[in-house]
C-alpha cells in the first residue's frame, strides 16, 4: 500500500464515527441474484426457554426430474404448527441442494414475507447424474435437530451413467421380512384384550403384504392375521398369564418366518380409541380385572397434545374394568393428536395417537380449455377453490406445468403440501405413499392412516439442551467484539462503525459496543452481493483496538446420507436420458437454455458489457445526463475527501469552510437566494450530506452535478438547491484495513428470477427456434379468492408429451390445498 492510499483509508475511518443511521437497516431490492448470507451467529441458550413455536417448512418444486443446466423453481411455505397458520416467526429460509456424496452443491437464502417466499436454483451443466436432496429449514429449526427440516428427493438425468460401484450403498441381498408389533396404548396386559397392530417390511424398508397366525408358547393357534395396507394390519389378543406368544407368517409364495410378540405385564391398563357415527372420539380404558377390584374408582388424567402443546386435560374416573368416554372433538385442531393417560401426579400410563379429520382435504379445481393440443398451441387454464359462495376463503398457491414424466416421483402418491404439514412432519421414519392418506377418492384412507399412526408412532419434539440456541432470523446479522490490541480488555466507551456497499444498496451506521466490547447489528435486509466494512472506534473518535467478527461463513447443518441412487427408476431414466441427449444437440446448435427459448431474436454477435457503464446508466435513470460531471482519476486519490475534489472543479459550485464544517451552494439552482444546500445522492438514491465527507474517494467512479430545475426537479423540493449524485465503482475498491477494521464480502437474500414463458405466433416455424422446454409454466404467487376464477395463459412447446398441471398452496385459514390435471400435446 502506498502512502496516499494509507492516508485515504485512515481519513475515511476517522470520519465514520460521525455517521448515525437507524440500526434496523432496510435495503431496496438489488437487480442481480445473490448467494446465501455470510454472517452467522449462535447465541447461548437464553435463561428462559422461549421455544414455544414449532415451525414447519414446505417447498413445491416445478418437477422431480431435471437435466444438467436446468432450473429448479420452488415456492416456500412456513407454518406455525401450533396455530396452523402461515408464520412470520422467521424471515430467512435456507435452501440447500445436496449431492450423493453429501456435499452441498447449491444454497439459497430466501426472504420470507408472512411465511411465503420463492426462488430458483440454476443447475450446473457439469452436474453428475444421480439422486439429490433439496432441503429447507430456518435457523430456528436447528434447535430441534434436523427432524423439523423439509427434504425432498430429486433426480438429475445426464448423458453419464450412474456408477453404482462409486456409491456408498451396501450391496443388496434379500434376507427376509421383518415384522414388528405395536400393542395399542403401549403394552400388553394379562387378561386384558388389546388391539395389536403390525407392520411387515422388506430389507429396503418397503411394506409387503403378509398373512399368518399367532400362537401361544403351548403351540395353540390363537388368531389369524393378514395385512391390509402396505404391510400394515391389526388383530385382537387377550394374553394369558404365564404364556408367551409368537407369529408365523409368509408372503404370497415365500417361506415361513417367525417373529415374537412383546411380553405382557401382570398389571396395567390399555388405551384404545374409535370414532362414533357422530364424529365424536370414543376412548376405551381397560384394566386387569384382578387388579381393578383392589383400587376401583381411580381417577386418571387424559391429556390431549398437539406438537408439544397441551390442548386440554380431562379428568377420568375408572369405575369398571372396561370404561368408555365419549369426547367431542370440535375444539381440537385437524391433524395428529397425542392422547396420554396419566395418574394424578402426571406419571404416564399409556399413550395413543389419533388423526382428527374435520373435513375432506380441500382440492383446487383446475380446468383446461381443451384435453388435447398441438405443439405451440395456446393453453388457457381456469383455477378456483371449491368453497361455498358465503365463505370468504382465500388461497395463496403455486402452479407448475411440466412434462408428466418429469413430475412424477419414483413411487405413486408422493408428498404434497397436505401430507407434509398434516402427517409427514410429525411421524418418525419414511412414510410410503404419503399423499394417499389425503386423497378423498381413497375410501379407506382414514382407516389406513390410523394403522400408520399405530405403527410408526409419534415424533418427539423435546428440546435438545446442547448449550447453543439458534434464534429466529429477521434479516442478516453482523456481530463480534472490539478489545484493546495488546490485552483482552474492552475499550471503554467504544463504538463500531458499519459500512455496506453493493449494487444500488448502501448502509452507514454506528453502534455502541457493550461493556464487554461486544457489538451486534441485526435486521439487515439486503439482496445481492456487497462489501462489508466494520471499524472499531475508541475514545475521542480514534480508530483503535483489535476487532473480530464471530463468523465469516454460514455453517449449515450436516448433510444427510442419500441412498438408492437411480435404481428404482432406471426404466424411466433411460427414456429421459435419450431425450436429454437429443435436446442437448439441438441446444448447442441454437444456443438455447431450458428456461428461455426465444425464436424471435437471432443473435449475430454478443457485445461485451461494461459493468461500470451499466451502473452509470442505472444511477442516471431519474434525470438523464447531468449538467456537470467530474470523473475520478487515479491522481485524485490524494485528495482527502470528495468535497475538496468538487472545490474548483465545477463552475458555479461554491465550497466554503473546511473539514469537517463544509458548506456547498450551486449557482443557478432554484434557491440561490436562500443558499439552500444541494441534495446528495449515492447511485441515484437519497442520502445525507455527510456522505460527501465520509465516502472514500477510491469508492467513487464519478460525480454528477445537477444545477437546473429541469434536471433536479424530479426530486422535488429536496433538490431546490440542486443535487449531487455520487456514482460508486462497479467493482468496489481495494485497500488493506488495519487491525481495528474488517473488510468482508457480504451476500444477502437470493433474488428470484422471473420465469419466462415465450409466445408463439400462429404459423411460427420450430426449425428457426426450437422450443424444448420441459417446464412450460411456473407461477408461484397465484391468489384465489372464494369462488372467483383465476385464468392462466401460456403456450405449449415442441415436445409431444402428456403434461401435468400441479397446484399447491395454503388458504387464509391455514388449510393445505392441492389439485392437478393433465392434457396431451401431440
Amino acid at each position: 500500500m502506498n502512502f496516499r492510499h494509507f492516508t485515504h483509508a485512515v481519513i475515511f475511518f476517522m470520519l465514520l464515527p460521525f455517521l448515525f443511521i437507524s440500526v434496523d437497516a432496510r435495503f431496496a431490492k438489488n437487480e442481480y441474484p445473490g448467494q446465501r448470507s455470510v454472517i452467522w451467529d449462535v447465541k447461548e441458550k437464553p435463561d428462559i426457554d422461549t421455544l414455544v413455536v414449532i415451525e414447519q417448512a414446505y417447498l413445491q418444486t416445478d418437477r422431480t426430474y431435471y437435466y444438467p443446466g436446468d432450473d429448479i423453481w420452488f415456492k416456500a411455505y412456513l407454518m406455525d404448527a401450533g396455530e396452523r397458520l402461515l408464520s412470520g416467526h422467521s424471515k430467512n429460509l435456507h435452501v440447500d441442494l445436496i449431492s450423493h456424496s453429501r456435499g452441498i452443491v447449491a444454497s439459497r437464502t430466501v426472504r420470507l414475507e408472512d411465511g411465503l417466499g420463492n426462488g430458483d436454483i440454476r443447475l450446473s451443466d457439469s452436474l453428475a447424474s444421480g439422486k439429490y436432496i433439496i432441503r429447507a429449514y430456518t435457523n430456528y429449526m436447528r434447535n430441534f435437530g434436523d427432524q423439523r427440516f423439509f427434504s425432498k428427493e430429486i433426480y438429475i438425468i445426464g448423458s453419464d451413467k450412474v456408477k453404482e460401484e462409486a456409491s456408498n450403498e451396501a450391496e443388496y441381498f434379500k434376507t427376509g421380512i421383518h415384522l414388528s408389533f405395536f400393542p395399542e396404548g403401549g403394552s400388553l396386559v394379562e387378561n386384558v384384550p388389546s388391539v395389536v397392530s403390525f407392520k411387515a417390511v422388506d430389507d429396503q424398508g418397503k411394506g409387503c403384504d403378509v398373512h399368518g397366525g399367532v400362537y401361544s408358547s403351548k403351540g395353540d393357534l390363537v388368531t389369524y392375521f393378514k395385512s391390509e395396507h402396505l404391510g400394515m394390519g391389526s388383530f385382537t389378543l387377550r394374553p394369558r398369564a404365564g404364556l408367551k406368544y409368537y407369529a408365523v407368517f409368509r408372503e404370497a409364495d415365500s417361506m415361513d418366518y417367525r417373529a415374537d410378540l412383546p411380553h405382557s405385564f401382570p398389571e396395567g391398563l390399555t388405551l384404545g380409541t374409535t370414532m362414533d357415527n357422530d364424529g365424536n372420539l370414543v376412548v376405551t380404558v381397560r384394566r386387569n380385572p384382578r387388579r381393578f377390584h383392589s383400587d376401583s374408582d381411580q381417577d386418571l388424567l387424559l391429556r390431549f397434545t398437539s406438537r408439544n402443546e397441551v390442548l386440554k386435560t380431562v379428568l377420568c374416573k375408572i369405575k369398571s374394568p372396561d370404561t368408555y368416554f365419549v369426547i367431542p372433538v370440535d375444539d381440537l385442531p385437524e391433524g395428529i393428536i397425542v392422547l396420554t393417560l396419566m395418574s394424578l401426579d402426571e406419571v404416564p400410563q399409556a399413550e395413543r395417537l389419533v388423526f382428527i379429520s374435520k373435513q375432506a382435504p380441500a382440492g383446487i379445481h383446475i380446468r383446461t380449455d381443451k384435453p388435447v393440443y398441438d405443439r405451440r398451441d395456446p393453453v388457457t387454464v381456469n383455477l378456483s377453490l371449491p368453497v361455498d359462495s358465503a365463505d370468504e376463503v382465500n388461497g395463496n398457491i403455486s402452479v407448475a406445468i411440466a412434462d408428466k414424466d418429469l413430475m412424477e416421483g419414483a413411487v405413486p402418491n408422493q408428498s404434497n403440501i397436505a401430507s407434509w404439514f398434516l402427517l409427514e412432519s410429525d411421524v418418525r421414519g419414511t412414510i410410503e405413499d404419503p399423499s394417499y392418506y389425503f386423497d378423498p377418492s381413497n375410501s379407506g384412507r382414514l382407516r389406513d392412516l390410523d394403522l400408520l399412526l399405530r405403527t410408526q408412532g409419534w415424533r418427539d419434539f423435546a428440546w435438545k439442551y446442547n448449550g447453543n440456541y439458534f434464534p429466529p432470523e429477521d434479516g442478516f446479522t453482523v456481530s463480534g467484539r472490539l478489545r484493546e490490541f495488546f490485552s483482552d480488555k474492552p475499550i471503554e466507551n467504544s463504538r463500531v462503525s458499519f459500512a455496506i456497499f453493493g449494487g444500488d444498496n448502501f448502509l452507514l451506521t454506528t453502534l455502541p459496543a457493550d461493556p464487554s466490547g461486544r457489538f451486534r447489528l441485526s435486521g439487515i435486509d439486503f439482496s445481492g452481493e456487497g462489501r462489508l466494512i466494520v471499524t472499531g472506534i475508541g475514545k475521542k473518535g480514534r480508530l483503535q483496538g483489535l476487532l473480530t467478527i464471530d463468523s465469516a461463513t454460514y455453517i449449515p447443518p450436516e448433510a444427510p446420507e442419500i441412498r438408492d441412487g437411480l435404481k428404482v427408476v432406471e426404466n424411466r431414466v433411460n427414456k429421459m436420458r435419450t431425450w436429454y441427449e437429443i435436446s442437448e444437440s439441438v441446444k448447442r446448435q441454437y444456443r438455447l437454455s431450458d428456461t428461455v427459448k426465444l425464436g424471435e431474436i437471432k443473435i449475430i454477435a454478443e457485445r461485451p458489457r461494461d459493468p461500470q457503464a451499466d451502473k452509470v446508466g442505472r444511477s442516471r435513470q431519474m434525470y438523464g445526463h447531468p449538467d456537470n460531471e467530474v470523473i475520478i482519476t487515479e491522481e485524485m486519490d490524494s485528495y482527502p475527501n470528495l468535497v475538496e475534489i468538487l472545490r474548483g472543479h465545477v463552475a458555479g459550485l461554491i465550497v466554503t469552510g473546511s473539514y469537517p464544517d463544509y458548506h456547498i451552494y450551486i449557482r443557478g439552482a432554484g434557491s440561490v437566494n436562500s443558499q439552500r444546500p444541494p441534495l446528495v445522492l449515492v447511485d441515484g438514491g437519497k442520502t445525507s450530506f455527510e456522505e460527501l465527507v465520509t465516502m472514500p474517494v477510491s469508492a467513487i467512479d464519478r460525480i454528477d452535478v445537477l444545477k437546473s430545475v429541469s434536471s433536479s426537479g424530479i426530486f422535488g423540493m429536496d433538490a431546490a438547491g440542486g443535487a449531487i449524485n455520487l456514482i460508486t465503482r462497479a467493482g468496489g475498491w481495494g485497500y488493506i484495513p488495519a487491525e481495528y477494521s474488517r473488510n468482508l464480502r457480504f451476500s444477502g437474500y437470493n433474488v428470484p428470477r422471473i420465469f419466462y414463458s415465450p409466445q408463439h405466433p400462429a404459423g411460427s416455424d420450430p426449425q428457426y427456434g426450437p422450443d424444448l422446454r420441459c417446464t412450460l409454466f411456473w407461477k408461484p404467487d397465484v391468489i384465489l379468492k372464494g369462488n372467483d376464477q383465476q385464468i392462466l395463459n401460456f403456450y405449449n412447446g415442441d415436445k409431444p408429451a402428456t403434461y401435468r398441471i400441479s397446484a399447491e398452496g395454503i388458504t387464509s385459514s391455514g388449510i393445505p390445498v392441492t389439485g392437478s390435471t393433465e392434457y396431451i400435446v401431440r
